[in-house]
Order: C-alpha cells, then structure tokens, then sequence
C-alpha cells in the first residue's frame, strides 16, 4: 500500500517531513520499552537517524543517545534538548565499526530496507547491542504481497527518490530506487537463531497499519493505482478515508497482523541453550544433554 519514504544513511530530506506524523510509531515504542522494561538510563545507538529520531526517544525518556548517519551529521549540531546527551558519529549500518556490545539498545527506524543487504544491517545491530534491538520495517503480510501485486504498492521504492530530485533516496542513499523488503515474526526470528545460536533471545513484535503520509507524498505515486484513486477523490478525500481504514483495522487483531508496518525488539539473554555449557572458557556441547 503506502510506504514511506524516509532517506537512510543520509541528512535525510524526508516526504512531508513538517506534516509526518510519527505519534503511532512513538506510542507502539513507549509500549515496547514498558513490556520488556527497556531502562531509560540505556545508552541507545539510532543507525541510519535523524533527529526526528532522536526527539521521539527523548519523548519516551531515554536521555543517553547517538546518532550515526553514513554521510555528514554536521546539521544536527544546530539542533539541542534540554537534558540528552547527543552524540554524532558517521557510520555505515551494514558495517558499523563499533565494538561488540557497546550498547544497550541499537534502533533502527526504518531504515534496513534502503540497505543492500538488510539481514547484515540487523545483525550488525545485534553485534553491537549489549541487550536490545528495535526496528521498525514494512510488514510482510498476506494483504500487503496483495496490495502489492494489484499495484496499490510498488516492489521499489520510487517516491524517496524522485522527492529527492533523482539524486539521492535509494539504496544506501544513491539515485537507485531500493527495493521495499518486508519483515515478519519468522524472518527476524530465523536470522537471529543463524547469527547467535549459542544464546536464548525473545521478540516482542507488532504490526500495525500507520499511513503517516500527507498531500504531497500522494503526488509521488503515480506509478500506483493510489495515483487513479487521488485523481478522481482528491487527495483529501482519500487521506481521510485511508485514516479512517487505520483507525478501524488496528483495534481488529487480525487485520492489524496484516498492516503496512512491523515493529520488532529483540532482547538477547546470557543463559546458553539447554544443550550447551561452558568449559574450560569456551562453549562445549553437553555430552549430559544426549542422556536426557
């Protein structure tokens, strides 16, 4: 359906970034941070951010943050809040040269899509976290493959690009469209086992509909029928109408599982599998194990 079309890696110059509206993001994190009792005093790495980014987890309470880009982070100097700690640093998110666990949460907001490889993007995540992980992604869902081959939504995501006068906007910021991969419970959960399968880890997940979109980004869409259907109801019209959709849909648990959006937090635990133990200052198999 709608995507967004926020710029990763980049100063980012987001679609209708006045007018986003990013109130239901924050409020499914304020959950997540609740539920798996995420300390506000957690040192947090925002990959591929903005300081819209940073603003909604000050908002949340989390004070200690930094913001990593892959290009120049020079205009986020400019901007202040009153009681974080905000640190700059350029840092690619398929290859942060960060050591091993060097934070207690590492967000990313969608930006994994825009990588060439996501599944790297999110384990180098892992790798630097010390305990949580939060992204939020497009979801991949039974209605959205549909919406996708009906052409509501488009396999690539054209809109970020052509906003950003076919310069920049695509994959790892460049003129080339990136293609929109979507994430559910089952791949987060397969590519974390494969990276650390010697740890217990547990996901919190949610999808949700969210159309934080506005006049203009519609504009951007005329390469879906989402651009049929603003000409002929007005792009007011049909806003209200998509809004209307969300508002229904998310407080009925099926059809919410099969919104636009997923929002994952894995939390990684120090007790090994039940199969291994640690030996001599590494990690064996239980020989003890084979007898249960």
């Amino acid at each position: 359906m709608i995507e967004d079309s926020a710029t990763p890696h980049s100063n980012r110059k987001e679609v209708g970034s006045a007018t986003k509206d990013r109130t239901l993001f924050q409020r499914v994190l304020q959950r997540c941070v609740r539920s798996e009792q995420i300390d506000l005093r957690s040192s947090v790495l925002i990959v591929g951010g903005s300081y819209e980014d940073a603003r909604i987890l000050h908002n949340i309470g989390f004070q200690h943050m930094t913001l990593t880009n892959l290009q120049d982070l020079a205009c986020f100097k400019l901007l202040q809040m009153d009681g974080v700690e905000l640190e700059l640093l350029k840092a690619d998110a398929e290859e942060l040269q960060i050591q091993d666990g060097t934070y207690d949460l590492v967000l990313a907001h969608e930006v994994l899509h825009h990588c060439r490889s996501p599944h790297k993007a999110l384990l180098e995540m892992l790798r630097v976290s010390r305990k949580h992980i939060i992204i939020l992604e497009p979801n991949e869902s039974h209605l959205m493959r549909a919406f996708v081959k009906l052409r509501f939504s488009f396999p690539y995501e054209l809109p970020a690009v052509i906003f950003n006068d076919f310069q920049q906007g695509g994959v790892r910021n460049t003129c080339i469209p990136n293609y929109i991969f979507r994430w559910n419970e089952r791949e987060v959960y397969q590519t974390i086992a494969s990276f650390i399968p010697e740890f217990d880890f547990s996901l919190y997940v949610r999808s949700y509909w969210d159309f934080n979109v506005d006049k203009s980004e519609l504009a951007l869409r005329s390469s879906t029928r989402i651009g049929s259907f603003t000409r002929i109801m007005g792009p007011g019209l049909f806003l209200a109408c998509l809004h209307g959709f969300q508002a229904v849909v998310n407080r009925l648990p099926g059809l919410g599982r099969q919104g636009n959006k997923f929002f994952g937090c894995i939390t990684k635990h120090d007790r090994l599998k039940p199969w291994l133990l640690r030996q001599d200052g590494r990690i064996a198999f239980s020989r003890d194990f084979t007898k249960h």
